[in-house]
C-alpha cells in the first residue's frame, strides 16, 4: 500500500497540496480491504465511487470558495465512512466520529512520518462536518459544512440519485451548479 512505501515519495511532491490525503485514503482503503457486499444498504463500489468523487469535487469548490481543498477532501472522504465500513446507512453521520478518530489517530502516530500531522482542530471540523451533513434543510454559518452538504448533494444527483424538494438537495444543488457557473438545472423527475 502506498502508505506503506511512504509515498508520495518526495520527487514526486508537485501540484496541489494533498500528500496527507493520500497517505489517509490509503490507510482507509487498507483497513476496507477485507469488506464485502454481504449486508450492505449499498454495494462497495457505490462508496469508493462516491468517496472518490465527493473528494474531487470538494477540492474544486474548496479552490473556488477559497478553502482548503485538503481539509475539504478529507472531509469528503470521511463523510460516509461509517457506511463504507460497516454496509449501514441510519444515523452514518453521527456514527462515523468513532471511525474518524481512529484512521486520523493512527495517521498522526503511525503513517504520516514525514508529513504534518492532522491537527485536533482539522479533525474536530471534519467530525463536526460530517456529523450533520445528511441534514441539507439546515444551514450553517461553517463554511467546511456547507461545502461537505453542496458536494454531497451534487455529487449524489451525479451518480443518478433521485433528489427531493422537501430536503432542500435541489435547491443546494442548483445553487452550486451555479456558483460554478454550469448551465443545468436539477430537478424532481416525479413531479409534473
Amino acid at each position: 500500500m502506498f502508505h506503506q512505501n511512504e509515498w508520495p515519495k518526495p520527487i514526486a511532491r508537485k501540484g496541489l497540496l494533498v500528500w496527507r490525503l493520500n497517505r489517509v485514503l490509503a490507510l482507509v482503503f487498507s483497513k476496507a480491504q477485507e469488506l464485502t457486499d454481504d449486508d450492505r444498504y449499498l454495494p462497495l463500489v457505490w462508496s469508493y465511487m462516491h468517496m472518490f468523487s465527493t473528494m474531487q469535487i470538494g477540492k474544486l469548490v474548496a479552490i473556488k470558495r477559497g478553502l482548503d481543498p485538503e481539509l475539504a477532501a478529507l472531509t469528503c472522504l470521511f463523510h460516509d465512512i461509517y457506511s463504507l465500513m460497516t454496509g449501514k446507512q441510519t444515523d452514518h453521520g453521527p456514527k462515523a466520529e468513532v471511525y474518524i478518530h481512529s484512521i486520523i489517530d493512527e495517521y498522526n502516530a503511525e503513517i504520516r512520518k514525514e508529513l504534518q500531522p492532522i491537527t485536533d482542530e482539522e479533525k474536530q471540523r471534519i467530525i463536526s462536518a460530517v456529523k450533520v451533513h445528511s441534514d441539507k434543510t439546515q444551514a450553517s454559518s461553517d463554511p467546511l459544512i456547507e461545502l461537505l452538504k453542496d458536494v454531497d448533494t451534487l455529487d449524489s444527483y451525479l451518480h443518478g440519485f433521485s433528489q427531493d424538494t422537501e430536503s432542500k438537495r435541489i435547491e443546494r444543488g442548483n445553487n452550486l451548479l451555479r456558483e460554478l457557473n454550469i448551465k443545468h438545472e436539477i430537478f424532481d423527475p416525479f413531479i409534473d
